[in-house]
């Protein structure tokens, strides 16, 4: 019995020792992050180096030894790079969120306003009539990439997008002109692309005839693997970060970071994933 008492002891201090030597090793890395805004503008060197300086002013403010990120607008992009690097941290469009949230284990931290960004509602425009000449007529957007969230989260049970035929456009400004040039009925778009209407020409011809409820921010969140003392010390310092660099948020089109939750979202998580579209 004393070798075997002997024999753990020694077990459990080696293991005590690899776990520490595990946990210096990490303290040591950057803490990574993945940026997922589908809709947004493409995985180019300025949009990165935008999203590099964010996640440097989080690394600088948290008194972490770095900070390196993914910025992509392609799902199967963020996928892989999740995979393969296991990152701390993520933002991401609404959309990518709920249909992430389960299999990933996201826990929502915080949140990101960015106008800019889209997003927060979704129209339907046409240049007459009203929804209900809508149906069946085609319907040129951008946004159905995931019909799970346009059917359940935008449309909530009004609509789907079965309903229409489908015009599907790559560039917001092309979902626009589709209507203007009479090549689609109707368009869904959001509300970065109905504030961009009027500085479209003939934008003025186009007219709002169904709007959605309004959504949430940008949801912040971490992983399973990010250690508890790295996401508390990540929260506290979210909401002073657009205070103390404006210019640095305003870049990347953030107007104010703030705290949040899971119960923040639940309620979109839950229309997403169930059966009934409704809320």
């Amino acid at each position: 019995m004393k070798q075997l008492s002997i024999a753990l002891s020694l077990t459990l201090t080696l293991l005590a020792g690899l776990m520490t030597g595990q946990a210096d090793a990490r303290a040591d890395e950057p803490v990574k992050f993945v940026v997922l805004l589908e809709g947004g503008i493409g995985g180019g060197a300025r949009a990165q180096g935008y999203v590099d300086d964010l996640v440097s002013g989080f690394a600088t403010r948290c008194g972490w030894p770095g900070a390196t990120s993914l910025y992509t607008n392609s799902r199967d992009r963020a996928l892989e790079y999740i995979g393969s690097d296991k990152p701390a941290f993520g933002l991401f469009s609404l959309g990518a969120y709920l249909a992430l949230v389960d299999a990933h284990k996201l826990a929502v931290v915080g949140v990101a306003e960015a106008k800019q960004a889209g997003g927060r509602q979704y129209f339907i425009v046409a240049k007459d009539g009203d929804v209900a000449a809508c149906r069946g007529q085609k319907l040129a957007t951008n946004h159905a990439g995931d019909p799970r969230f346009v059917d359940h989260v935008v449309f909530a049970g009004a609509f789907r997008l079965a309903d229409f035929e489908l015009v599907a456009t790559r560039r917001p400004v092309q979902t626009l002109k589709e209507v203007l040039r009479d090549k689609a009925r109707c368009a869904l778009i959001d509300d970065a692309q109905r504030d961009s209407m009027a500085s479209i020409e003939g934008g003025d011809a186009l007219k709002v005839v169904w709007s959605s409820e309004a959504l949430p921010g940008i949801p912040i969140v971490a992983f399973p693997s990010a250690a508890k003392d790295l996401v508390g010390a990540f929260t506290k310092a979210l909401p002073d970060t657009c205070k103390a660099d404006a210019q640095m948020c305003s870049n990347i089109g953030i107007e104010r970071l703030g705290t949040a939750t899971d119960a923040d979202y639940a309620p979109l998580v839950r229309r997403y994933h169930g059966d009934d579209a409704h809320p």
